[in-house]
């Protein structure tokens, strides 16, 4: 399970902050991925579509593997996140399609950031390919995803799977959770968005007794509390709404770092059943915010309190293969009193 919303500065800035609930690492590494490089995805017979690299890309992978990335961004300004969708993926059918058409569903965010510079394009380019779903063994069954996508414009959008169709749905308030369907999301926000304020509510009387608010925050209640997917999307829409836009690029960063923690889920917290009926006990295991208009990177992985950011404007992408680093562990900063 995962989250995912746009937060944007006064001066414009866009940050997007993301975070990934799985029941481990699965090998995740912060990833750097230059200009110039070939790779090939998969088709039901063999070699699929193959791409190569216009845009240096940073971003976390998935199973330790560079070519499949979950989540990152690249110097255009553009991000894509890959977040589950269990029961709501049907991918589409490659049989009798070109197999230099086919695109592996692990692939595509690789595919869009290192070759789009915005949601429009990726919407066009994804859409000239067939998108199919292959049996992980690491994960134990074909991934059930859709991919969340934002640009340095503010532009937001979804490429979903449904009824063996792509989907490009666009995503004006830059929410994103798990199941269902966007437009369903959508929907139930009307049920919640109306009689949620972030000020407190006026007292009301019956007779002569006035009833006021017990403490501050009641202007949220009913806002659901539970890790469900539909509820964390409810959540995020509130925060979105609500929280003040800080002054520029860096302040937002750290705006989007505090709305996350509302998002944290500690080990034990959320337990169910993965893909391939495999126990599945999510947690967050990473954070990452994307400042699109100032090129930064930051991950903070759930076993070090200290976030990590790469500058892009500053990265080599010049050349060469894919470079990977493990975020090392780390603890809090000690002081004297």
């Amino acid at each position: 399970m995962c989250t995912s919303f746009r937060m944007t500065a006064v001066d414009g800035s866009v940050c997007i902050g993301r975070s990934m609930e799985f029941p481990d690492m699965m090998g995740a590494m912060i990833t750097a991925i230059p200009r110039g490089v070939e790779f090939t995805s998969t088709a039901p017979d063999g070699p699929g579509f193959s791409w190569t690299t216009k845009l240096g890309v940073v971003g976390m992978d998935a199973i330790g593997n560079p070519q499949y990335l979950t989540d990152g961004m690249n110097e255009a300004g553009l991000y894509a996140g890959v977040l589950y969708m269990p029961g709501f993926a049907s991918y589409e059918d490659p049989t009798g399609k070109a197999s230099d058409r086919v695109i592996s569903n692990m692939d595509i965010c690789n595919f869009v950031l290192s070759t789009c510079s915005s949601v429009q394009e990726a919407f066009a380019r994804v859409g000239e390919l067939t998108v199919w779903g292959p049996d992980q063994p690491t994960i134990g069954g074909v991934p059930p995803i859709h991919l969340v996508l934002h640009d340095s414009t503010g532009d937001s959008g979804v490429i979903q799977f449904e009824n063996g169709e792509q989907k490009h749905r666009p995503n004006p308030i830059g929410v994103a959770t798990n199941a269902p369907y966007l437009d369903w999301h959508y929907n139930n926000l009307r049920q919640y968005l109306p009689g949620i304020h972030a000020m407190n509510p006026d007292p009301t009387a019956i007779g002569d007794v006035s009833f006021g608010p017990l403490s501050q925050g009641s202007g949220r209640f009913g806002v659901p509390g539970d890790g469900s997917s539909v509820s964390r999307f409810v959540s995020a829409a509130t925060y979105v709404r609500d929280v003040l836009p800080a002054a520029d690029a860096r302040g937002q960063e750290m705006t989007v770092l505090h709305t996350l923690n509302n998002f944290d889920i500690p080990e034990g917290a959320m337990k169910g059943t993965g893909v391939g009926g495999r126990p599945q006990n999510d947690q967050t295991t990473w954070v990452s915010i994307s400042s699109l208009n100032a090129r930064r990177y930051i991950v903070r992985v759930q076993t070090n309190p200290t976030p990590v950011v790469v500058d892009l404007s500053q990265t080599d992408f010049s050349s060469g293969a894919p470079r990977q680093l493990t975020i090392s562990d780390g603890d809090f900063t000690p002081i004297t009193l």
